[in-house]
């Protein structure tokens, strides 16, 4: 494996982190220090469908588009021209990533999936078909930026959930819908009467076989998602031509965890299709904004299985998303990190974005930034409380019955005084803070944003303290998991 540059590198399959920066500006320093000292390559990301967007829908007046679309006020180009030079300023390998290129019907369904609500909906042909131009304009928007080159999808909005509910006839029906005669003989014929031998990585292994109604009812299941990824990684090809790429398939918010019988399927259907999978992001059980708190063993294995499913393919390794805890000192809670190690050999990808944005605000409640940070923060959460409220109160499109318990749970602990004014830890704070970056004055300006960036320029004792604890986050991470030394 060659030894990546300071600057951007094409970090292919290597044990690295992948580290959101939502606001680049005040966690890049810190972020950046950190990979320097433990001579760590980092892929350096942002949700494409939510997180960051195209720079004339990141700079459109207020209501034009969807609040949660490039909600972080930071565009692509902006975004990966400023990680390129703050790379290079610190001489640390990175590596550049359009993450999550969502195909789904709106960024709000995108948004409710994170925090745990999934709709039951039928995809509407018209709008995913904007979805698919939105992320070919998105990658187009960054390749025509810098050297983009690993590609984060998803498209499990596409999977058919209820293929598990399905009665035989119902299954045969739409599997002979979908697929010729041909094609239903060469399925069968990849998977009958068969035994996949899958080597783990502590020297064991395990026996995968599927029945006739188990691969029907898989192909069923997953193929419109498949397709979904097919025209993604074509648009790449075509776009990136003779550029190799890290394309990475996500599964990591569907509702249910992603079985080992699933997995393979999914993987030996999309390598059959001769693409190739870098890195591979199931569904382990992790909650987003949460430590794990399940039992390890169970995880160990669980991971254990899933790693060594995707290795079998071509040496594809793991993805974990979801990859922030219940606090920004919490890790995913005790002894994770050492189990996902040991259940991958130490050969894995693991991502963290919002976190970054929890840790500052967590600091402006406690007092950096003397009083200004502390009237800000005050503004802050006011204004995401109060709209948090009205989309509940006007059913709303971030409205849901879970945002509505956070809402009523917070109220009973402040009225009880079982919670700290203006608590940075209540959940529906830790859900929609983000909001923070995409609210507008009447001038159209993101006032928050520009607020929080003007502290930290002009304020040294709140930048110093942010960039330490923007350091030691970064620093537990790359610890934790061992990444010291991935060049």
């Amino acid at each position: 494996m060659y030894r990546p540059k300071p600057g951007v590198n094409f970090l292919w399959k290597r044990h690295y982190p992948g580290l959101g920066v939502r606001i680049p500006e005040i966690v890049l320093p810190g972020m950046m220090a950190a990979l320097q000292k433990y001579q760590t390559a980092a892929s350096i990301e942002l949700s494409f469908g939510r997180e960051t967007s195209l720079k004339e829908i990141v700079d459109a007046p207020p209501g034009e588009y969807p609040i949660t679309l490039g909600h972080t006020g930071t565009s692509i180009p902006d975004f990966v021209k400023a990680a390129e030079a703050a790379a290079l300023q610190a001489g640390v390998a990175i590596q550049l990533e359009a993450d999550h290129l969502i195909v789904i019907g709106t960024p709000e369904h995108a948004l409710k999936r994170i925090e745990g609500v999934f709709e039951k909906h039928e995809p509407d042909p018209v709008k995913l078909k904007a979805s698919y131009q939105y992320n070919f304009s998105a990658i187009s928007s960054a390749l025509h930026s810098a050297d983009v080159r690993c590609f984060t999808t998803d498209t499990s909005d596409l999977i058919r959930v209820d293929a598990s509910k399905l009665s035989k006839k119902e299954l045969d029906e739409e599997f002979r819908k979908h697929l010729s005669v041909r094609g239903q003989r060469k399925i069968f014929n990849r998977y009958m009467n068969k035994k996949f031998t899958i080597p783990a990585a502590d020297g064991s292994s395990f026996i995968l076989k599927f029945d006739r109604y188990q691969i029907i009812r898989l192909f069923v299941k997953y193929f419109q998602s498949i397709k979904g990824n097919a025209r993604l990684y074509d648009f790449i090809t075509r776009k990136i031509k003779t550029k190799t790429f890290g394309f990475e398939i996500s599964l990591d918010e569907t509702e249910f965890m992603t079985e080992p019988e699933d997995a393979f399927f999914y993987l030996m259907e999309w390598t059959g299709s001769r693409r190739h999978v870098s890195y591979f992001a199931p569904n382990i059980g992790f909650k987003k904004r949460a430590d794990y708190n399940g039992s390890l063993e169970e995880l160990g294995g669980r991971v254990k299985r899933l790693a060594a499913i995707a290795f079998y393919f071509n040496e594809t390794l793991l993805s974990f998303h979801s990859g922030s805890g219940s606090t920004p000192w919490s890790g995913k809670g005790k002894e994770v990190y050492p189990v996902l190690l040991g259940a991958t050999g130490s050969k894995l990808k693991y991502k963290i974005s919002g976190v970054y944005f929890e840790l500052l605000m967590e600091l402006l409640h406690k007092g950096a930034g003397g009083g200004d940070g502390k009237e800000l923060y005050g503004q802050i959460f006011d204004a995401v409380l109060d709209y948090c409220n009205d989309q509940v109160n006007n059913k709303g499109e971030l409205s849901s019955s879970l945002l509505k318990r956070q809402l009523a749970d917070y109220e009973k602990k402040r009225a009880e005084k079982k919670c700290p004014p203006r608590d940075p830890r209540a959940d529906f704070f830790r859900f929609n803070s983000w909001l923070a970056l995409a609210l507008r004055d009447k001038n159209g300006e993101r006032m928050f944003r520009q607020n929080l960036v003007r502290i930290y320029d002009k304020n040294k004792s709140f930048k110093d303290e942010v960039d330490r604890e923007v350091f030691e986050l970064t620093e537990r991470l790359i610890t934790g998991l061992k990444f010291e030394g991935n060049y």
